[in-house]
């Protein structure tokens, strides 16, 4: 049998303990490392967070803003607004560059939004992972974004201010009055930048600028029509509905009377003017109907009386005007729009006192002074000198020198203003018995007849004459049929009713009174003012038409800086009564 020991055994030490077992010694410590980091991070991230404000390594515009307070953030923000304002910004169209900058194209910085938008950097995560964000913080600027916002209003204003006369504006839809009736014109497209472009691309090229840190906002764009705002039907509503304002005559009631404004004279005062919206706005103008009702109710008694010039002892002399009663106020124009759109046509309107419409100092601003165009006449065939101006001679008494002094009373005095016009025939109007004229011998249709008014062309030669040597403007003007040696051969003209007529206009700075005299025997006809140009016939030349002589004048005008111009007067002249060429 084996000997068995029965001694007991020594313990041995822990180092002799089995691998298995000194693995699952250490296994619990390491695995309870990351809970401990994590706890250690949510730790640290809580107590770093827990001030509020700004959180850890943010940027805003490349400013630190880290930690700040939302007091002290709101002060940077501030800033940096101040600083964007400044940013200049390049709209690029084609080859062109228009610059400015972000503030005064609209582009500004929502400072209440940009701050919040700089409170929340590091929460916009889920919150379970919002420590590791702020773990990647402790290494890397974080970035804030900018808010922006646009002024549409002031981008529009700016761009078109910038384009300057590159930009062609579009023409709006509008009515116009022609021959009496309310016309559409349709509008016209312009060409120019889209402001509702520009506002649209400024704010994403403001951020890439920013990110990428450049200097100036550029903006790519290209030209794109512009339409007009308003369309043509309402341009259509617009005409339609002034036309049934003015279609029917008004009545307008004063203590001095009452007087009825017809359609024509109405639709002379409607505007109709764009609205900001492109829509059509109706309105009377008020200086046309102040100018209507004036001379509606000019009979009116107590009524201004004019400046008007005379000539005393070859002088002439300014009578003054006088202050009256006039129609019809202030506001007339409104008064009776309203009126007509509430669908009254009668409306009662105060008199009240005004001044005349031509007043002294107007009169005195004319510069009738003297008289002008020299001391021209033409006697027996031959040319004269006599008093100032241009005198031509006749035999006394009978019907055709009778008439000659009438239409010379009828326009004596006339006043023509500077860049005015004048027309016998619009002046004295048709030659009849109740005007004061009689029959007196005349030519009709290449005949010698008797006729109201004849005679009257020695006035028109006579004045004619007088604006030829004055070196005014000559609009209208007719030869005599026959060459009569009291005139000038090529240098005359003859009147009819309507026409021919005589017209010329004041193509001076002052103005020009007519002033007429005549004894038994002659007409002078004496243009005052102040001199200006002056005047002469410098050719005549003679040529042959069939069996009629072609007479051709030529009138060379110096003006006041020495510069001469020339124009022609012709004359065809038949070989007697009832002769053709």
């Amino acid at each position: 049998m084996d000997d068995v020991d029965t001694r007991p055994h020594a313990r041995l030490p822990p180092t002799h303990l089995d691998p298995p077992t000194r693995r699952r010694r250490w296994i619990l410590p390491v695995a309870l490392l990351p809970i401990v980091l994590v706890v250690v991070l949510v730790i640290a991230w809580a107590v770093d967070t827990s001030s509020g404000g700004v959180a850890r390594n943010v940027e805003l515009a490349d400013v630190d803003i880290s930690g700040l307070s939302e007091d002290e953030l709101a002060g940077r923000v501030g800033d940096v607004a101040a600083d964007f304002g400044t940013t200049p910004v390049d709209l690029v169209v084609d080859d062109k560059s228009y610059g400015t900058t972000a503030s005064e194209l609209g582009l500004t910085v929502d400072e209440e939004q940009t701050a919040a938008s700089a409170l929340e950097v590091g929460e916009s995560s889920l919150f379970i992972v919002r420590p590791l964000a702020w773990a990647g913080s402790l290494f890397s600027e974080r970035q804030a974004p900018l808010q922006l916002r646009v002024n549409a209003d002031l981008v529009a204003a700016k761009v078109v201010e910038l384009e300057g006369e590159d930009r062609i504006q579009p023409t709006e839809p509008t009515v116009e009055l022609v021959d009496g009736a309310f016309r559409v014109v349709p509008g016209q497209d312009g060409t120019g930048l889209d402001p509702v472009e520009v506002a649209r691309q400024l704010p994403g090229a403001a951020k890439a600028t920013v990110t990428a840190g450049g200097d100036t906002i550029r903006v790519e764009l290209d030209r794109s029509p512009i339409p007009p705002l308003g369309s043509i039907e309402e341009a259509e509503q617009a005409a339609a509905a002034a036309e049934a304002l003015v279609s029917e005559p008004v009545e307008i009631r004063t203590a001095g009377g009452a007087r009825t404004i017809d359609p024509d004279q109405l639709r002379s005062w409607v505007r109709l003017a764009n609205n900001p919206d492109g829509s059509l706005a109706i309105s009377f103008d008020q200086a046309e109907a102040d100018a209507g009702l004036r001379r509606a109710f000019a009979d009116v008694d107590g009524r201004p009386v004019d400046a008007t010039f005379t000539l005393e002892n070859g002088i002439p002399v300014i009578r003054p005007d006088q202050p009256g009663m006039v129609c019809c106020g202030d506001g007339t124009a409104t008064t009776i729009l309203q009126a007509l759109q509430g669908g009254t046509r009668s409306v009662e309107l105060p008199l009240v006192e005004g001044a005349a419409p031509f007043t002294v100092a107007e009169a005195e601003a004319y510069g009738i002074r003297e008289p002008v165009g020299g001391n021209h006449a033409w006697r027996n065939g031959a040319p004269t000198t006599a008093e100032p101006g241009f005198t031509t001679y006749h035999s006394a008494g009978g019907n055709r020198v009778a008439n000659i002094h009438r239409i010379a009373d009828l326009v004596r005095g006339v006043v023509i203003a500077p860049g005015a016009s004048f027309s016998v025939n619009d002046h004295v109007g048709k030659r009849t018995a109740e005007n004061g004229f009689l029959p007196a011998g005349a030519i009709r249709d290449g005949e010698h007849v008797d006729e109201i008014g004849g005679g009257i062309s020695q006035f028109a030669t006579t004045t004619f004459n007088a604006v030829y040597f004055a070196g005014l403007q000559i609009d209208v003007s007719q030869a005599h049929s026959e060459y009569f040696d009291r005139y000038p051969r090529g240098r005359e003209a003859t009147m009819g009713f309507p026409a021919p007529d005589l017209a010329f206009t004041n193509d001076t700075p002052y103005g020009i009174m007519i002033w007429t005299s005549y004894t038994d025997s002659s007409l002078t006809i004496t243009l005052y003012s102040t001199p200006h140009a002056r005047a002469e016939q410098t050719d005549i030349q003679e040529s042959s038409s069939g069996r009629c002589r072609v007479v051709t004048t030529t009138r060379t005008i110096t003006r006041p800086d020495g510069s001469t111009a020339t124009d022609e007067f012709r004359a065809t002249y038949r070989p007697g009564e009832g002769q053709g060429c």
